[in-house]
């Protein structure tokens, strides 16, 4: 009987929230995050591969565990993003999507939780639940789905440059390393190189590549868009062959003075185009934040790297 008991339990642990068909093995550090653990009067298995694909709700979870340690180590800054889940490996990316507005983040899932309430199936950051919008709402029905391709390469990633429990050398968070080394690459490394028996295309000729070492700089790139961004504005059929303009760039920081955001989008360039946004606190406080945008995801990206270069740490692209 006793045996009997252990197999049904295993067989739970394998059931997880993956759809049928193929599965992919977990690696690098993250072989070490699916050993069973019990919380809050109950057992719970992770399961034993990436694929993930619910939908439910999403709550979020800040003040009573920031600055507390997640399970490699890592202390949890509720201004960031991430996000916790009961029975993914960690480190997982998920896409998660609210469904109630349409938006959607790539994040990192890298904590366990949540333990309350039924039909909760993952828990956000404060950061993360302020970029897909239900931050002032609590709770909120979302689609998550895992990337079971860039979840691999992040864990070994891990596995080769930081420490046993994949804490980095260099001192960033998992979903730094994703955005810098990760992000969009998995499709690439896996259909790199030409095709067996198909003619090689005709070389093109090399694009100008801007660099800061460059006389062209990011502020002269953004003043030659503008006018296209304009002509969008005023006749959406403009955009063909032109890259979306819908990416922002979040710097990250709440405030709780509106005058303290409004300097800080004052001091940014111009051509950035900062504007101050409002997000009401469950607590009934109401909070300020900077964003920058909108423009095509090439130059949100290169505005991101510039953002964290002048401090802002925890600022993140989001998609509108």
């Amino acid at each position: 009987m006793y045996c009997v008991i252990i197999v049904f339990l295993l067989l739970v642990g394998c059931a997880g929230g993956g759809p049928s068909g193929p599965r992919t093995p977990i690696g690098g550090i993250g072989k070490g995050s699916t050993n069973s653990y019990y919380c809050r009067g109950e057992w719970h298995h992770p399961q034993k591969f990436y694929e993930y694909d619910q939908t439910g709700l999403a709550s979020w979870y800040g003040p009573g565990f920031h600055g507390k340690p997640k399970p490699y180590g890592e202390k949890f800054n509720m201004h960031g993003i991430s996000a916790a889940h009961r029975t993914l490996p960690l480190p997982t990316v998920v896409k998660v999507t609210n469904l109630q507005n349409g938006k959607s983040i790539n994040l990192v899932v890298d904590d366990r939780g949540p333990f309350v309430y039924e039909g909760r199936i993952i828990d956000l950051s404060v950061g993360a639940a302020k970029a897909l919008g239900s931050y002032s709402k609590g709770l909120v029905t979302v689609r998550v789905q895992s990337v079971p391709g860039e979840s691999r390469m992040l864990s070994d990633y891990l596995a080769k440059n930081g420490n046993k429990s994949g804490k980095t050398r260099d001192g960033r968070t998992w979903q730094e390393v994703y955005q810098d080394e990760i992000a969009g690459r998995h499709n690439a490394a896996v259909t790199e190189g030409p095709t067996p028996a198909t003619k090689p295309a005709p070389a093109k000729t090399p694009q100008k590549q801007v660099t800061p070492d460059q006389s062209t700089s990011l502020d002269d790139i953004l003043e030659s868009v503008a006018p296209a961004k304009q002509s969008i504005a005023k006749n959406p059929a403009a955009a063909k062959g032109i890259g979306k303009f819908n990416t922002y760039v979040n710097l990250g920081e709440a405030y709780v003075q509106k005058a303290n955001a409004q300097n800080v989008a004052a001091a940014l360039p111009k051509t950035w185009n900062a504007s101050v946004q409002s997000a009401l606190h469950p607590s009934g406080q109401m909070l300020y934040n900077v964003r920058v945008g909108p423009f095509d995801n090439q130059l949100s990206q290169q505005i991101l790297k510039q953002a964290r270069d002048k401090g802002y740490a925890q600022a993140i692209m989001i998609k509108d």
